[in-house]
């Protein structure tokens, strides 16, 4: 029943992608992990200030207004 209520959710748009809690931000990494993060900033979610789950879905999931900007690593004027 849960992957079934995973696939409708999904269906309607309701991952972490489209969600306002999603925190997105870049590091400058060590090798050992991928630069991107996502975080789960929802004080309701069962995820909050964790890692995104792999499902990319929670019941505590709300609408994003507007659209998400992904951060840029570094200063873009700079020139090596």
């Amino acid at each position: 029943m849960k992957a079934m209520n995973l696939t409708w959710q999904r269906l309607r748009g309701r991952t972490c992608d489209t969600c306002a809690f999603l925190d997105t931000f870049r590091s400058n990494g060590d090798g050992q992990v991928s630069r991107l993060h996502a975080f789960c900033r929802g004080p309701q979610s069962p995820f909050f200030n964790r890692p995104a789950p792999p499902e990319r879905t929670c019941a505590a999931w709300q609408k994003l207004d507007g659209q998400r900007q992904i951060p840029e690593v570094g200063d873009p004027n700079l020139t090596a």
